[in-house]
């Protein structure tokens, strides 16, 4: 069940597609990779070299995975990070078209926009998500910040992110999910449908890591194709994204420790 997936990249570390890409893999997906930018490594570190891709690159690569593949088995797509805003028209198209051909893939969304009140994409990107991505979603996985700035809803606990889904679901997408919700000593996972709320809490980590968002949302995608069960996808995400922060931290790292781990991070499981 081949996978497309259109995000960042790093060449050391493990962001966007460089998180993704691995996990969908050893999950037994074929992965159709279209990267957004190329960086050496994550801004976060103070300094990279690399460039932004720009769209109508973006938009060739797409058409030719069309016309290679014409769509046919693709079972989902994930995108992230936008390097610039006009990528989100190309992503949008070819949502539309692999949806021509396989009107059940199931599409997340990681509408990434910034964290921790700081907004680090280019202008434009996230009006693009809000009008293009987000609409064709089938789940978006947003961070508390990116919650609040799509909702227009302050998200300062729980049940501030579950006022702030529900209003994102009148867009269009089926299944919101806010990851790092402020919660005691905790943060929240709060997924949130038509139908149903729910809501798993992790220990909180005081410190950096980079690439959870990309990982999460990669393990919530694969997982929910196994079975379609949207509160069993969440309990098995946030269980592997467990494993890698802890293992991330023992190492004393902010790159995530992903690929000798990978089997533990994408195997691990928790009560729904």
């Amino acid at each position: 069940m081949p996978i497309l997936a259109v995000s960042s990249h790093v060449a050391v570390g493990h962001v966007g597609n460089a998180a993704a890409v691995p996990a969908l893999e050893r999950l037994g997906h074929p992965v159709w990779r279209v990267d957004t930018v190329s960086f050496s490594n994550h801004p976060g570190h103070g300094h990279h070299t690399g460039t932004v891709r720009p769209e109508p690159e973006i938009r060739d690569l797409l058409k030719g995975i069309g016309q290679h593949t014409g769509w046919r088995g693709c079972a989902g797509i994930y995108s992230g990070y936008l390097g610039e805003a006009a990528g989100a028209q190309a992503i949008a198209g070819a949502v539309d078209a692999a949806r021509a051909v396989e009107p059940d893939l199931i599409y997340v969304c990681d509408p990434v926009i910034g964290d921790n009140g700081r907004v680090f994409v280019r202008e434009g990107v996230e009006k693009a998500l809000r009008d293009r991505l987000v609409p064709r979603a089938n789940a978006i996985t947003p961070n508390a910040f990116e919650l609040q700035r799509l909702s227009g809803h302050r998200v300062e606990g729980v049940q501030d992110a579950q006022a702030a889904a529900v209003a994102i679901l009148e867009w269009g997408p089926d299944i919101v999910v806010g990851t790092g919700i402020p919660d005691g000593d905790d943060l929240a996972i709060v997924l949130v449908t038509v139908e149903a709320n729910h809501v798993i809490r992790t220990p909180r980590r005081d410190r950096a890591f980079f690439g959870t968002g990309d990982l999460f949302s990669a393990l919530f995608l694969a997982h929910y194709l196994d079975g379609r069960d949207p509160q069993r996808a969440l309990a098995r995400s946030v269980a592997g994204l467990d494993v890698a922060t802890a293992i991330t931290q023992a190492a004393g790292t902010v790159d995530l420790a992903l690929i000798p781990n990978l089997d533990a991070i994408v195997h691990a499981d928790r009560p729904a």
